[in-house]
């Protein structure tokens, strides 16, 4: 998604139209508005212009005549990264669609999309859902009572993928997505703990102190994790992670936890050391021992079917492998 430019008076201004493109207060300020339109108190449009507004310093209020509110409404409705729209039937509607169209579709109210398609779209049950997958930290540190907590770093740089997250500091905070706002002081105090070596038990302890954080700072907390996850699993190579069928009949696991420490059965250090290992080191790992297994397989003279039912992968991606 490009960013967006506009000429006025003969300048040259640009909005970004990208997570990455604002600061923390910023972010949080939009995850406080997300949380309102989750209760009902917004809409999608709303939350696009109040963001609007903020990352360009625009008092909404000076916005008053008919002319002046269309061009602000016309801008927002630019700023294509923050939602996308779910139609019924996930998306079935979209099936069969060229790439650029089915993410124009997902991205543009039908009411606005200029396709034959739209006159469809328009009469569907459609909801909009935020659009949570990026590679950035966007809380680079929070400030609890009298301590300040650095949060872990996510870089991409020169085309390198990079995280300072521990192997078992992920793990913990990943099974921790989609457990309500409960779970949100412990995921912060996981993901923000202080000390060089993570230790669970300790950041759990540490999980009251973070309970004194603002809703919206712990909600943003978590959807910037949400959206790295989400990131590592659809544009990386770690994607082949998340291929592996629901509950299958095989003896490789795929659960997080006993995957970690069954790389200590491998020789690759003991319980402690690899809890400390880099996340994106124990995702090389655990990728590498997949293909491995599927490539020895196939060399026993396995077919791709029994492949599949042992591995627990769907057979496009065991094609993908051999």
């Amino acid at each position: 998604m490009k960013d967006i430019e506009l000429v006025y008076k003969g300048e040259i201004y640009r909005i970004p139209n990208r997570w990455d493109g604002m600061t923390d207060r910023q972010y949080i300020r939009l995850v406080a508005d997300l949380l309102r339109m989750a209760a009902g108190g917004l809409s999608a449009g709303e939350v696009r212009i109040n963001w609007l507004c903020d990352i360009m310093n625009w008092d909404r209020r000076c916005f008053r005549t008919e002319e002046q509110i269309a061009n602000l409404v016309a801008i927002s409705e630019q700023l294509t990264f923050l939602f996308q729209i779910n139609y019924p039937d996930n998306n079935a509607v979209l099936d069969g669609m060229d790439s650029e169209t089915y993410e124009l579709c997902r991205r543009v109210d039908p009411f606005r999309l200029h396709l034959h398609i739209a006159r469809v779209l328009r009469r569907l049950d459609y909801q909009y859902v935020v659009d949570l997958c990026f590679c950035a930290q966007l809380i680079p540190a929070v400030r609890v009572k009298e301590h300040t907590y650095q949060g872990y770093t996510v870089e991409k740089g020169y085309g390198v993928l990079t995280c300072s997250l521990t192997a078992l500091q992920y793990i913990e905070a990943r099974e921790l997505i989609g457990h309500g706002s409960e779970s949100l002081p412990l995921m912060a105090a996981i993901l923000y703990y202080p000390e060089k070596l993570y230790n669970s038990e300790r950041a759990h302890a540490l999980a009251q102190e973070f309970s004194a954080l603002p809703p919206e700072l712990l909600t943003a907390i978590s959807f910037n994790f949400q959206a790295f996850n989400n990131y590592l699993f659809s544009k990386t190579p770690f994607s082949l992670l998340s291929k592996f069928k629901s509950n299958p009949d095989h003896p490789i696991t795929t659960d997080a936890s006993d995957a970690l420490y069954d790389l200590s059965k491998d020789g690759l250090g003991d319980a402690r050391q690899i809890e400390q290992m880099n996340v994106l080191t124990y995702l090389k790992v655990l990728r590498k021992k997949t293909i491995d297994a599927v490539r020895d397989m196939k060399g026993f003279g396995w077919d791709k079917t029994k492949i599949s039912n042992e591995v627990g992968l769907p057979i496009s991606v065991i094609d993908d492998i051999i």
